[in-house]
């Protein structure tokens, strides 16, 4: 049985039949609506996930670490992300020796990567469903779709980028006949998978849709199910594996709280699906309260998409979008609680292929029966979705204006207090990040987080008994957090505290072994506190974790001219001078080297 194709209207065949005319001008929309995006710099995550790891980004040799290692965000505060996304890492281990340290380049591979993402999405509905204008209002819509600007705006997003992709190059391949096609389909779902845990979804969705489709041609063979079963399995193993958990640490969770969650959840990301203006960056769980009405609205959502699913009168297009929303949500909906944010609008971009083709039939169908009407229909949602992306765009430009728009949106987020303190702090604002940070305490007063950097801010400015109070406080709530152990032991360092100076730095040492600056700071309370061995060992430990070190070598050819050691002395003060030739300190010191009691006994942190 043939597909309906509604865009096969007179006028259609010139407007929608030249397909590189039409993948010209949807790539000439995204760059149109992403633009103003090249010139953001990092922000959000970006500064922990790809800024502070440059120097592990530009060794070749940490490609099997990345393979073998899950994303630890959270793990500098002792938690730990059950998320095995390589293949993001690996794309910045690439974009290092790309474009380094600056943010245009990696903006620009992100808008790049959209409109391949909305280009083989245009070509894959074409050869699905034969119809020109379908396919290219579907395209069209999700260029410009405003929740998507998160996954392109978003750096550390990508994974949402690379994901899709894949799905898509895997759902275009099995479209051909024979064995290599099929092998490069599953090799692009394993990518798939390799990037984003809701690539999942797509054997389930093949499954389905070959049980309920009248077009018999686009069955999947049995054989190609198994096998993208068996890489669903494989990846599950692998998964196991490397973080010791199949989905999360927590599995489905079977509590009445937990189906209020997902209530929530579903409500808001079909609230997002509809309606993508009141957009937020950062959703948690306390400002998605549960109601009655949003429950009665999620399961009336999940019904109508079962129905326009399996009912066999639904247009084909139209069953296949709810077929993809439906699997597309059930890894966001939090029946396995989501580790990080329950809700973001970076999540929607792989199952909201689903929608826009719904809506990109339903423009055919009107361009059908009214020749022209359809075209104009999409240029105004083009116009009024796209302005709004352009929009929302400048919000995800610095980390000030994204802080600042979720608490517009939502003034109760302790999350976004948090990093609006952390922000003004860095710009030397530490009146306003304290309130910052209390307002953060205040909404949340188990937030160690925000208590710990509520301690930093009041040690700058000079207010040391509540700095301890506050830092005490976050360890208290987790034991784990190296950082501060180690910023405690700095404060009982410069309070003469050298007993408990040692003991929170060595914790903070344990914590977090290959830290060249809790090694430097440990240095330094054991020389205070009569240890030169120990201090030399911490020295030396410092530049060997990072040879850019200048002080801490300094600090070890003190410590060595102290104890005697005159040639290992010289031989740090050289190796100083040969990094940096115009180093005074180094020069004076090996100036004195021939008579150490003019070096100084002090030991000088420096970093």
């Amino acid at each position: 049985m043939s597909i309906e194709s509604p865009g096969k209207a007179p006028g259609a065949r010139g407007l929608f039949a030249n397909k590189r005319l039409s993948i010209a001008l949807l790539a000439i929309v995204v760059a149109a609506t992403y633009g103003n995006s090249l010139h953001s710099g990092f922000v959000f995550d970006d500064h922990y996930l790809v800024v502070s790891r440059q120097g592990f980004f530009s060794d070749l040799r940490n490609i099997p670490s990345i393979l073998t290692s899950p994303d630890n965000t959270g793990a500098e505060i002792g938690n730990s992300n059950p998320y095995y996304r390589p293949l993001g890492a690996m794309s910045y281990l690439l974009d290092h020796y790309l474009w380094g340290p600056r943010p245009f380049g990696y903006h620009l591979e992100a808008v790049l990567l959209h409109a391949c993402v909305v280009s083989l999405f245009y070509l894959l509905l074409l050869a699905e469903f034969k119809d020109g204008a379908l396919a290219f209002f579907a395209a069209l819509l999700f260029a410009v779709y405003p929740v998507n600007a998160e996954a392109v705006d978003f750096i550390s997003a990508r994974n949402s980028l690379l994901c899709a992709l894949f799905l898509i190059s895997s759902l275009l391949f099995l479209r051909e006949r024979g064995f290599k096609w099929t092998g490069m389909s599953v090799i692009s779902y394993f990518l798939a998978l390799m990037s984003k845990e809701p690539a999942i979804v797509l054997p389930f969705f093949l499954l389905s849709y070959t049980l309920t489709t009248r077009e018999k041609t686009h069955e999947t063979g049995k054989a190609a199910l198994a096998v993208f079963f068996m890489t669903t399995a494989l990846y599950f193993v692998l998964r196991y594996m490397v973080i010791g958990a199949f989905t999360s640490r927590q599995g489905i969770v079977f509590s009445i709280d937990n189906l209020k969650l997902v209530s929530s959840s579903l409500f808001e990301e079909f609230r997002l699906m509809l309606y993508p203006f009141k957009l937020n960056a950062i959703y948690l769980t306390g400002t998605l309260p549960f109601t009655a009405p949003k429950a009665l609205f999620s399961i009336l959502g999940v019904l109508s998409l079962v129905l326009l699913a399996v009912v066999k009168r639904t247009p084909e297009p139209v069953r296949a979008g709810a077929q993809w929303i439906l699997w597309g949500l059930l890894p966001v909906s939090n029946i396995v609680r989501i580790p990080s944010t329950p809700v973001a609008e970076r999540y929607q971009y792989t199952f909201l292929f689903g929608f826009v083709a719904v809506l990109g039939y339903l423009l055919a169908v009107l361009n059908k029966k009214r020749a022209g009407s359809g075209v104009v229909a999409a240029m105004a949602l083009v116009l009024v979705l796209g302005v709004r992306t352009f929009e929302r765009n400048r919000v995800w430009r610095s980390d000030l204006g994204l802080y600042q728009s979720v608490l517009r949106s939502d003034p109760k987020n302790q999350i976004a207090y948090n990093n609006l303190g952390y922000v003004l702090e860095k710009q030397g604002s530490l009146d306003d990040a304290a309130k910052a940070f209390q307002a953060a305490v205040v909404l949340q007063p188990g937030f160690a987080r925000a208590h710990f950097n509520l301690g930093v801010v009041y040690r700058k400015l000079g207010r040391m008994e509540d700095a301890m109070r506050e830092i005490q406080m976050a360890i208290g709530i987790s034991p784990g957090y190296a950082d501060a152990h180690e910023n405690l032991g700095i404060i009982y360092l410069h309070e003469g505290r050298l007993r408990d100076a040692v003991r929170e730095l060595e914790t903070s040492g344990k914590l977090t072994p290959d830290s060249p600056d809790v090694h430097a700071w440990l240095g330094q309370a054991y020389a205070a506190s009569g240890n030169p061995q120990g201090a030399l060992h911490e020295f030396k430990m410092a530049f060997r974790l990072d040879p850019g070190f200048i002080e801490a070598r300094i600090n070890a050819g003190v410590i060595s001219a102290r104890l005697g050691n005159l040639e290992e002395a010289r031989e740090e003060f050289l190796g100083v001078l040969r990094l940096d030739p115009a180093n005074q300190t180094a020069a004076r010191y090996l100036a004195l080297i021939s008579n150490p009691e003019n070096i100084p006994k002090e030991t000088d942190h420096g970093k």
